[in-house]
């Protein structure tokens, strides 16, 4: 679906004229991106793969290389966005320099050859990022690559072992204890995850609250996954993978307030308040559940004492002095 590009991703309106004017040093990066992507006689390439390649290619660039500081991006739900390379985007298949193949599945895109793109300037840094954008496209021939590869730049390692990893298997399990009439056994490797993500949860002030709010989730979900699956209501397995994706989309609007290039400033304000607005919804969803759930206790005796009393007190556990991934090592 074509983006206003009046608009950011969250469908506010945009406060800075630079991210939706033309730019073609924008354009010219995006183009390269493309056209090495689908060298190999691809028909098009998606709008995620064509953002996570150029944010791979800017984190390779040195700072004094004035291409990277036209590719403003911020960390979010899908790991780094660029509001300015989507408008770019946008402008270069409205121009009719891009042409849109769509599926009932997929979106891609790719260069109209016949036509030719307004020139740019070039120079040592232009040059430097065609090169280095021309590697990454080699090095992330396919989307789930690019992916993997940004997530292991974030901020905090939960973009992968909650968002990437444990995420996507909840969901599908709860989705076939739904379709199961006798039940579901759990896949261990679904528990590690869980316990994973509880560990590499970040310790900063800044996110205490939705701490908080997502080791009641775990709480449930911990009992949920070790419990006979079918011994557990429809509604309750129904609101499990809801909130479990409630949890991730108000981390990633927490996250975007503090990961941000400067360009992005003027949407602070804004980002605060939706922050703050999704986390007391969230808040509200899981105290909802969890008088629906009742009691978390299990009964196995598998479970690691350190990861039972994180869960149970996580008050006890949001200042600690090391950082969880020195705790999970030991």
């Amino acid at each position: 679906m074509k983006i206003d590009v009046n608009k950011t991703e969250d469908g506010t309106d945009m406060e800075r004229a630079w991210a939706r004017e033309a730019n073609p040093i924008i354009q010219e990066t995006i183009r390269v991106a493309i056209q090495r992507l689908t060298r190999s006689g691809r028909a098009g390439v998606t709008k995620k793969h064509i953002l996570k390649v150029l944010f791979l290619a800017r984190e390779n660039l040195p700072d004094n290389n004035h291409i990277k500081h036209h590719l403003a991006y911020y960390w979010y739900r899908e790991g780094p966005y660029s509001e300015v390379v989507y408008a770019n985007l946008d402008q270069m298949i409205d121009s009719g320099l891009v042409k849109v193949h769509k599926t009932d599945k997929s979106e891609t895109y790719k260069i109209v050859s016949e036509l030719t793109m307004r020139p740019v300037a070039s120079g040592a840094d232009l040059d430097a990022a065609r090169r280095e954008i021309g590697l990454v496209a080699s090095d992330n021939p396919s989307v789930h690559d690019a992916v993997r590869h940004t997530y292991e730049m974030a901020p905090f390692k939960w973009y992968i072992t909650y968002n990437l990893e444990f995420k996507p298997q909840f969901e599908v399990y709860c989705k076939n204890v739904l379709t199961s009439r006798e039940g579901v056994h759990t896949d261990h490797d679904i528990l590690e995850r869980l316990d994973d993500s509880v560990l590499d949860y970040p310790t900063i002030p800044e996110f205490m609250e939705h701490r908080m709010v997502f080791m009641d989730f775990a709480k449930m979900a911990n009992a949920f996954l070790r419990r006979n699956s079918h011994h557990t209501s429809k509604n309750i397995v129904e609101w499990l993978p809801v909130l479990c994706a409630d949890i991730w989309d108000a981390f990633a609007s927490g996250v975007r307030v503090h990961h941000h290039d400067p360009q992005y400033d003027s949407h602070l304000g804004k980002w605060r308040e939706m922050y703050d607005k999704v986390l007391d919804k969230l808040e509200y969803k899981i105290n909802k559940c969890m008088e629906q759930f009742g009691d978390v206790s299990v009964n196995e005796l598998d479970l690691d004492p350190e990861i039972e009393d994180m869960i149970l007190h996580p008050g006890n556990h949001v200042f600690i002095p090391l950082s969880l991934d020195v705790v999970k090592d030991r």
